[in-house]
């Protein structure tokens, strides 16, 4: 989200932090169900998520390597802002180390022993959405207006573009490194 807020500004990094935080409705959903407890229970289930998220930063990083010397233009930014709204989507739900944070946080604030648990846990998913947009739209706008006058730049445009490469394929990495 950062590497975004750098290189394409504040508003397209706003698109993906929604995106990253819509995907938190499908994790509090997993665990209202009780299903993110059978998914985790299941090493194939885990690992096919894995996989899954890997290719898709592969893919990610593949995206901004062959776009790596394009401009941005005004006609595909509602395009692009649409993208990055998914592509935080994708990434989210994607990631079983979210599942796992989800599963380790959640039950232990939402006393399953007691009736209602199911909307504690839905309040801790919106309390979780409302401080993931909070957070990471603040730390968008600070890098997004601290990048700007660097985003004239063509070489540090590019050298963004390296940098989230780099980011994408290392995140993609560390997902198969974790396969079980």
């Amino acid at each position: 989200m950062v590497a975004v807020a750098a290189k394409d500004g504040f508003k397209k990094a706003l698109f993906l932090t929604l995106g990253l935080a819509s995907g938190v409705i499908f994790h509090t959903l997993l665990i209202i169900l009780g299903l993110s407890a059978l998914i985790i229970a299941s090493p194939m289930a885990m690992n096919s998520i894995a996989l899954f998220g890997a290719g898709y930063l592969l893919y990610l990083a593949w995206l901004t390597w062959i776009h790596r010397n394009d401009e941005a233009s005004e006609a595909d930014t509602p395009k692009i802002q649409g993208s990055y709204y998914w592509r935080g989507v994708i990434m989210n739900i994607s990631n079983p180390k979210v599942l796992l944070f989800f599963l380790a946080l959640f039950p232990q604030f939402a006393q399953l022993d007691q009736p209602g648990y199911h909307v504690r846990i839905a309040v801790l998913g919106m309390l979780f959405i409302a401080v993931t947009i909070v957070v990471f739209s603040g730390l968008a706008y600070l890098t997004a207006k601290s990048a700007q006058s660097f985003l004239q730049n063509p070489r540090f445009k590019l050298g963004m573009d390296y940098v989230t490469v780099g980011i994408f394929v290392g995140l993609a990495g560390l997902l198969l490194f974790s396969l079980t």
